[in-house]
């Protein structure tokens, strides 16, 4: 059998796995990822982007600018309600066209894009930075040790095994894991919350759409609950409909009854309408009890399942993948300690649990407030400090401020505190207009206020010194703040200043400038980057054998 090497392998070909495959590429960390089916689904499935992730994602050259070519809504052009039918008298209007401006809030443009629609684009730019991507592969079985992940590789088409030796592995293949199950990882939750069918349909939608780019309509009909979501094709829409499966099965779910439900729920009883595709689908609100062993890692579906209500699922499967592939690109490059892997539990765990329990919340706001027995409290916090502005703490935050405790920032009035969101704030550099985001991606940034010299010098030192993946700029010098809103966005002094991690989160923060100003910039990178023995004692090794995974 032949055997081959690649520093990260990943499974499944899914949001998360592309998005791992794309960011650790363009780190220039060479990935291989496999995916079972032959090619990528054609079925819309998710939905459009929040701007938390299409921040992380312009990180890639182009990449936004792509996403927004492949939506035939125009950013922002999105109408989200709930009511009986399409084309009935709203009950509740939650979005119109042009009614939320992210412009204050964020340098990403709003993208309404479809799953069928993205994943193409994620494959082209992934392949563009070298990542090896291989469909008709699944994994048969796999195993690792403190060395090394080894799996074994079989071409579904030729029948050719082949063995690869990984440095790391990424998990990305499903709400049903086979790996997930191999490392004996349970998930906790609740399992089966509903029953739902997707029907991908063909017809005339000029009536039910009228002219609107995007629509999103929750439906409170009297026979069903439900959802109808647009796709980029005009002729073309997806409709959600739950079940109960103590008295029903998908096999009820004839052509016949899809075109019933599907006239029934965009008000138009004598539609001509032509059944495309039907996906069952399960709903569950899940979170695995971790996201990671010794050299595995779960992302996305395979690490938390949650209600398909706000589009939260997809996003966080997306964030999943930009947090490891940092963290994985600067351990391999020898940039950061090993223990930074453990913060990835750490850090994305409690998010995936808030996005859980905000979906929840959505499920019933929206369609089941006959269901108030799944709402709690941590649900409902604010849906967009939820999905934008989550914190993270970890052994690599530096929390030397006292700490609230809140699981989310407030994307309206940024606290600036180390472990949340760096806010977006409009500068000049060279001048061209750019963002606080445009500066972050490759490496750590310091940023610094006006009279914050002190800790621009010691950036310098230490990139000198230790060659450390540091770049730092002074505003008033190497950037422009021409709004003046840079400290009071980021709670920092003139002299002040911000250690932002490649995902545009704070690492620390000084609030005012100070004597020891190398020693302290030190002190906060070596924790970021998990370097600092005497303060972060190096977690002890936890390894699972794994055995076979497919039939």
């Amino acid at each position: 059998m032949p055997s081959e090497h690649a520093p990260v392998l990943i499974v499944g070909g899914g949001y998360a796995g592309l998005t791992a495959a794309l960011m650790l590429s363009i780190r220039g960390v060479p990935c291989r990822l496999i995916e079972r089916r032959a090619a990528l689904s054609d079925h819309p499935r998710a939905h459009g982007f929040n701007l938390r992730s299409l921040e992380l994602l312009r990180q890639v050259p182009g990449l936004e600018n792509d996403l927004r070519l492949v939506t035939r809504a125009a950013p922002g052009d999105t109408t989200i309600m709930v009511a009986e039918t399409v084309t009935s008298s709203p009950i509740k209007i939650m979005a119109t066209p042009g009614g939320f401006d992210p412009r204050p809030l964020s340098p990403a443009m709003l993208c309404s894009a479809g799953q069928d629609r993205v994943e193409p684009v994620l494959l082209r730019h992934a392949r563009a930075h070298g990542a090896d991507i291989r469909f008709s592969t699944e994994l048969i079985r796999v195993s690792q040790d403190v060395d090394n992940v080894r799996a074994c590789l079989r071409d579904t088409e030729s029948g050719e095994e082949t063995m690869v030796h990984a440095d790391y592995l990424v998990a990305a293949d499903g709400s049903s894991s086979a790996i997930r199950r191999a490392l004996g990882v349970d998930m906790i939750g609740l399992d089966g919350v509903s029953h739902a069918v997707s029907i991908l349909f063909q017809a005339d939608l000029s009536i039910a759409m009228g002219k609107r780019g995007f629509l999103l309509c929750y439906l409170r009909h009297r026979d069903f609950t439900g959802a109808f979501v647009s796709c980029d094709d005009p002729d073309r829409g997806q409709l959600n409909v739950e079940y109960d499966a103590a008295r029903e099965t998908v096999s009820d779910f004839d052509a016949e009854r899809c075109e019933k439900l599907v006239c029934a729920a965009l008000g138009q009883p004598n539609l001509d309408v032509r059944i495309l595709n039907v996906l069952p689908w399960r709903m569950s609100a899940l979170l695995a009890e971790r996201m990671s062993l010794g050299r595995v890692f779960l992302a996305g579906d395979a690490a938390h399942i949650m209600p398909p209500v706000g589009g939260l699922a997809g996003q966080t499967a997306i964030q999943d993948a930009a947090d490891l592939a940092w963290k994985l690109a600067m351990v391999i490059k020898g940039e950061a300690g090993p223990a930074l892997l453990d913060t990835y539990d750490a850090e994305r765990r409690p998010v995936a649990q808030l996005s859980i329990a905000r979906a929840t919340e959505n499920y019933v706001e929206r369609l089941r407030q006959d269901r108030s027995d799944l709402s709690d409290a941590f649900g409902r916090v604010n849906y967009l400090d939820a999905a934008m502005s989550y914190r993270y703490r970890s052994p690599a935050i530096s929390l030397d401020e006292p700490d609230d405790g809140l699981p989310a920032d407030d994307t309206l009035h940024p606290s600036g505190k180390p472990g949340s969101r760096l806010a977006h704030v409009p500068l000049v550099r060279n001048g061209v207009e750019i963002s606080t985001h445009d500066l972050v991606g490759q490496g750590f940034v310091l940023l610094a206020g006006p009279s914050g010299s002190a800790w621009i010098e010691a950036a310098r030192a230490l990139s000198r010194e230790e060659d450390a993946p540091l770049r730092a700029f002074l505003i008033g010098v190497d950037v422009d703040d021409p709004t003046g809103a840079f400290l009071s966005r980021t709670g920092l002094g003139p002299s002040g200043a911000l250690l932002v991690r490649p995902d545009g989160f704070i690492a620390s923060r000084s609030v005012d400038g100070s004597a020891d100003s190398e020693a302290i910039l030190r002190r906060s990178l070596d924790r970021a980057r998990c370097l600092d023995r005497r303060e972060i004692p190096p977690s002890p090794p936890a390894y699972a054998s794994m055995a076979k995974v497919v039939p």
